[in-house]
């Protein structure tokens, strides 16, 4: 079976490549459960996993964070201590360690479309 996926990018303005998110179909599988597409039956089945091992997402990268603190001095004038505590509304968190990579993404798309006027909830 040909596998489905798709990939997507977000840039810079300057084209510079900051994430890349690839996104696999699912397939069913035999006995009712769902596998990436191309991947066996028995590789699908769940493995017992230790608390905290996989289920949990991955943090927000560096990079992300610095795109963050960057879209908030270049866009708003927000900078150092003022953008840390910014982020920590916006996220609604104590630390910036809580934030996952998806979080950090959505975050950095909706900021990006609040500066270019995209929608009436302003994030900042």
């Amino acid at each position: 079976m040909k596998n489905k996926a798709k990939r997507i990018e977000l840039r810079t303005p300057d084209g510079k490549v900051i994430l890349v998110l690839n996104l696999f179909e699912e397939m069913d599988l035999e006995d009712g459960s769902k596998a990436p597409s191309g991947q066996k039956p028995e590789e699908g089945k769940a493995k017992p996993q230790s608390p905290g091992s996989q289920n949990e997402s991955p943090p927000m990268t560096d990079a992300q964070k610095r795109y963050l603190f960057r879209i908030l001095a270049d866009k708003k004038g927000i900078e150092a201590d003022k953008a840390h505590q910014r982020l920590l509304e916006l996220f609604q968190v104590d630390s910036l360690k809580e934030i996952t990579k998806l979080e950090a993404s959505k975050m950095i798309e909706r900021l990006l479309e609040e500066a270019k006027g995209g929608t009436d909830e302003p994030p900042f």
